[in-house]
């Protein structure tokens, strides 16, 4: 018993021993110190691939953790032997490279790839270490660990080594790609190793992983008027997957728009020419522009990347397994609005358009989910089978006109700021909605007995109440303002500057033009922001119905917005004018800093409301998100 427990002790002290020396050889290593570390291994050359810390990293993983240690790496791996590195793997499986990959430290991916290619093919636990620089989004170390495994692909051929472009870890290399957004690679990838785009990575496939990315989509973006102008504009790159600027490339365009082979007339290669050459400016000296550029080049290289995706899955010969590879990526492009996905996939598999997700139909779960634009593109297509869509209904016995009453997803309600303008919004889905059905579906009931009226009601019972509430506050609020103005406008316009005349009772300065101005601007202002007063007023006391959020309200809003910025302004005029009529006329300098603090108000006003103002009237009277039965029309043509 007592030889046990000296037994036990000295294990123990044993144990404290080598975890202090495994300690001080980790601190040496974190130090840097390369002086010290090299005695410590000249005393234990064991050290060099033992496990030194709780995570059961070697020397060598510790010390490439800091970008400042390649020296020190350098020197660790001219003691270590290749055979020895492949075994130096922490209790995760992680070996050296798989490191170097992840922490994107591509100098010692290189040493570590060179000194043996071995670990180029050999997994951790799943990943390849060129997985583990794909996933972190590490291009530079991705793209050298990327020739490397085509220098050295010979070696996966060994047991238990794996290539990362065939079967499962190629699918995973593709998808990971895109996933990354690195869309020239995924194509490169598709093109020398074709197979890679129809095979299955663990649970999900390529065309999946490229529709799933909303991102790189025009329509998954969401520019403004301007953004939109330019976007338009900018010169389109036919062919975007390239190792070239995308400078080059417009001189490209240019060399090639001046060819006479390609122009039509020497006028049209003069214009092309200009054309090029004040883009090609414009994106050398505007961030945003090339900004712009960028994004559209990196939205036709997504299309170039989709269509050769599905170009790979039309060689499957099942149907039902050419249905796997497209089901998914239908249901992100529906539920993320990205018509393009939607697109491709049914001009390489006409059918798709009958898929089902869940259980509903490609229009029934765009119009769940509110996705405009996949709506759109879906009538513009549908022709023939618009009859059939019409009539579908889910289990519930619930029409298209039941499902666009229902209240929308709250992350696509929130795309619109403002319970009314919310509210605005779901009323545009369900009239639209009732223009496409048939009348007979509006009065259709649910198993529930319910109407498409009735379940709008119901479901869009607290969005009205907030609705209101948003509007009454918003009223109110400009209801004072226009109140305070009436006031002013008014004492301003009784009171007159300078006085009247004792004998006849006229203004004194009635003949001098910044009079005429004051009392115009004036009367302007009085007149606006009664009319304006007014409006607001008409808002607090609707009777608020769902129909009202239509347009009744938001034209109010509108009206009584445009009155309050007009009678802001006129008074604002109308202030200056009197201060020039008291004391400019013969110090005419007065104006400048009169006009200059005249503006700010004015100013502060636009920047604060315009967005307000500018939002409601193309909510209202703008064009819509939904696509009208001419531009169908011209779209099928």
């Amino acid at each position: 018993m007592a030889s046990s427990s000296r037994n036990t002790t000295t294990t123990t002290s044993n144990s404290i021993t080598n975890t202090r020396t495994t300690i001080k050889k980790a601190e040496e290593i974190f130090k840097n110190n390369w002086r010290k570390a090299e005695e410590i291994f000249k005393e234990d050359r064991d050290a060099l691939t033992a496990k030194l810390n709780s995570n059961g990293d070697s020397a060598l993983h510790i010390a490439m953790d800091k970008a400042e240690n390649i020296q020190f790496v350098e020197n660790l791996l001219k003691e270590i032997t290749p055979e020895s590195l492949p075994e130096m793997v922490n209790n995760k499986r992680v070996n050296p490279l798989h490191r170097a990959a992840k922490i994107d430290n591509t100098m010692v991916a290189k040493m570590l790839a060179k000194k043996n290619p071995d670990l180029l093919f050999i997994l951790d636990v799943t990943s390849l270490p060129i997985h583990k620089a794909i996933i972190n989004s590490h291009k530079t170390t991705f793209l050298y660990l990327l020739d490397a495994c085509k220098q050295y692909i010979e070696i996966s051929q060994k047991d238990g080594y794996h290539s990362p472009f065939e079967g499962v870890h190629g699918a995973r290399l593709l998808t990971n790609a895109i996933d990354s957004g690195f869309l020239d690679v995924s194509h490169e990838l598709i093109t020398e190793y074709p197979h890679m785009a129809r095979t299955k990575s663990k649970d999900t496939f390529p065309l999946t992983s490229i529709g799933k990315k909303w991102d790189l989509y025009y329509s998954g973006t969401r520019y403004n008027f301007y953004q939109r102008l330019v976007y338009s504009y900018l010169p389109r790159e036919e062919n975007c997957l390239h190792d070239k600027s995308m400078i080059q490339d417009i001189e490209n365009q240019e060399t090639c728009s001046t060819n006479p082979k390609n122009t039509k007339s020497r006028f049209y290669s003069v214009i092309m020419r200009i054309y090029v050459k004040m883009w090609k400016a414009a994106i050398l000296r505007v961030p945003h522009i090339k900004h712009l550029l960028e994004e559209k080049a990196k939205h036709n290289e997504a299309l170039v990347v989709l269509k050769r995706i599905c170009q790979e899955v039309c060689t499957i010969t099942t149907e039902s397994e050419i249905c796997k590879q497209y089901c998914d990526a239908m249901k992100f492009a529906v539920n993320n609005d990205t018509p393009e996905v939607i697109e491709e996939i049914i001009k390489s598999f006409p059918y798709a358009i009958w898929t089902k997700i869940d259980g509903y139909s490609l229009i029934q779960v765009a119009i769940r989910n509110r996705s405009e634009k996949v709506y759109n593109f879906l009538l513009c297509h549908l022709s023939y089978d618009k009859y059939a869509h019409q009539q579908r209904r889910d289990k519930d016995d619930n029409n298209l006109l039941h499902l666009a009453a229902k209240l929308a997803p709250v992350h696509k309600l929130n795309l619109v700021s403002g319970a009314a303008l919310q509210m605005q919004r779901e009323l545009q889905w369900f009239e639209e909605v009732g223009n496409f059905v048939k009348p007979k579906y509006k009065d259709q009931k649910t198993k529930k007995e319910e109407t498409p009226i009735m379940v709008f009601r119901e479901e869009h019972k607290e969005l009205r109440k907030e609705g209101e509430e948003w509007m009454k506050k918003t009223a109110d609020s400009y209801t004072i303002v226009a109140a305070l103005i009436i006031t002013i406008v008014f004492a301003a316009e009784i009171t007159v500057p300078g006085g009247n005349d004792g004998d006849t009772g006229k203004a004194i300065y009635e003949i001098k033009l910044s009079f005429v101005v004051f009392a115009v601007s004036d009367a302007i202002s009085l007149f606006a922001s009664t009319t304006s007063l007014l409006l607001f007023l008409s808002i607090l006391t609707t009777r608020y119905r769902e129909e009202d959020f239509l347009y009744k309200l938001p034209t109010r809003l509108i009206l009584g917005l445009g009155m309050l910025f007009l009678s802001v302004t006129s008074m604002m005029v109308a202030f200056s004018a009197t201060l020039y009529l008291m004391f400019g006329q013969e110090k005419a300098w007065l104006m400048i800093p009169i006009a200059t603090l005249t503006c700010l108000p004015i100013a502060s006003f636009v920047t604060l409301q315009l967005p307000l103002l500018v939002g409601v009237i193309s909510s209202t009277y703008g064009q819509g998100i939904f696509v009208t039965q001419s531009d169908r029309r011209m779209k099928k043509s």
